[in-house]
């Protein structure tokens, strides 16, 4: 499953936004047009039905600015926020739909909400599993994935409640279940090095790989666990932060519980040093420390649906860009395996302004699971998403890379 369809209504700058999203987005824009904005709205959605509660209430400060700030037609301002999502397939075929509406007053309440999903694999069509307007809400398919012939009515827990956040964890259904479950799994990344270097809290013996944390300030714990639990995992980490950086000839994680702490902390051997004399992550570059934290991300992180990721480049060489691109290649490129199981790394979307980063990809070889946008805003300040195709932009694609299309501007 991956998030095929998103528009998003009066969310900030999004002030109507169809996007046609796949397995990898790239989002490319000047400061301040608007592509971290794309993130924002997914983080709201994500929280508002699978966050913690008191982040999500946490919003009601925020609703002032949360909302466009223009005027609509009639000259008023917009007081909801209006959300479709639709899931699909690698092979296309539809899974379902979420839409919701939440309404700016004084605080946050939920407009409506529909969930429509797949029954069968052998049906395109989707039927309603549930429907709510404000208060009245009602269940049109039984325990059994049967439509029910009459809807049965349900009281709404709160308006300020989504259903989908009530019922979601205890969902029957699989359908149902498995799109809450995609949504809950949606991540925010913007690594900050300075946390990313220190250590962190971790038993000794973890029973289980922890999330990693969206600035990844518990990247040492991540990694001690991913060591312990899934050394695969962890060992495919240090073999691409060795080739692809060079100096690492190993990465290491340590407990300090033989001497009464709880942390964990890890460190690079290089090749000129050896083991004797281990780099710790207050010598590692900026670049480089990001560049593990990403790949702990991609190759280690299990819970995570759709990644977001905010100018992952940032700090990197142009030739470390192009090992990055092509983990994200070997990550979301579909491999077939046994029917329609194939295996499919997180989604993953990426908001950049660097040119030289899009330069790594090129749209006529991965236009099957690439999608690209030029990002501007509009004299109304509205945000703009101009798709890049492969089609539209042959004549210059063939003459530059992508991201020297975009410098000289012949996309935009």
């Amino acid at each position: 499953m991956y998030l095929s369809h998103l528009h998003i209504r009066h969310f900030r700058s999004l002030y109507d936004v169809t996007l046609e999203l796949k397995p990898l987005t790239i989002f490319i824009g000047p400061n301040a047009s608007g592509k971290s904005n794309v993130f924002k709205a997914l983080r709201f959605l994500h929280d508002a039905v699978a966050g913690d509660r008191l982040e999500w209430q946490a919003y009601d400060s925020q609703i002032d600015d949360l909302v466009w700030y223009g005027t609509d037609e009639a000259g008023n301002r917009p007081e909801t926020i209006e959300f479709d999502c639709d899931f699909r397939s690698l092979q296309g075929r539809p899974l379902g739909t979420y839409r919701t509406a939440f309404h700016c007053a004084e605080y946050i309440t939920i407009d409506s909400e529909q969930l429509k999903i797949a029954l069968s694999a052998d049906s395109p069509e989707l039927s309603t599993f549930l429907h709510r307007e404000q208060e009245s809400v009602s269940l049109h398919i039984g325990k059994r994935g049967k439509p029910l012939k009459r809807p049965s009515r349900l009281k709404a827990p709160s308006d300020r409640t989504l259903i989908l956040r009530e019922e979601g964890p205890d969902l029957q259904m699989d359908p149902a279940r498995s799109i809450y479950e995609h949504i809950r799994g949606w991540r925010f990344f913007d690594v900050v090095p300075t946390e990313a270097r220190r250590a962190s809290f971790i038993p000794q013996y973890p029973e289980e790989v922890p999330p990693l944390a969206n600035d990844a300030s518990n990247l040492s714990a991540f990694l001690y666990a991913l060591w312990r639990l899934q050394s695969d995992d962890f060992d495919m980490i240090a073999e691409y932060l060795a080739d692809m950086v060079g100096f690492p000839q190993n990465l290491i994680v340590e407990h300090d519980a033989d001497r009464g702490g709880r942390n964990a902390r890890y460190a690079l051997i290089e090749r000129p040093f050896g083991e004797e004399h281990p780099i710790p992550p207050e010598s590692l570059s900026d670049g480089t420390v990001r560049l593990l934290a990403y790949l702990a991300l991609l190759l280690g992180d299990r819970s995570v649906s759709l990644a977001c990721l905010e100018e992952p480049d940032r700090g990197l060489h142009p030739r470390l860009m192009l090992h990055l691109a092509d983990i994200l290649r070997q990550m979301v490129a579909p491999t077939s395996s046994e029917g329609e199981q194939d295996v499919l790394a997180p989604q993953v979307l990426i908001a950049t302004h660097s040119p030289e980063f899009l330069d790594c990809f090129d749209l006529r070889e991965e236009q099957d699971y690439l999608q690209v946008y030029i990002v501007e805003r509009d004299a109304a300040g509205k945000t703009v998403f101009k798709p890049a195709t492969a089609k539209e932009f042959i004549p210059w694609l063939e003459k530059y890379r992508l991201g020297e299309a975009v410098r000289r501007r012949f996309i935009s």
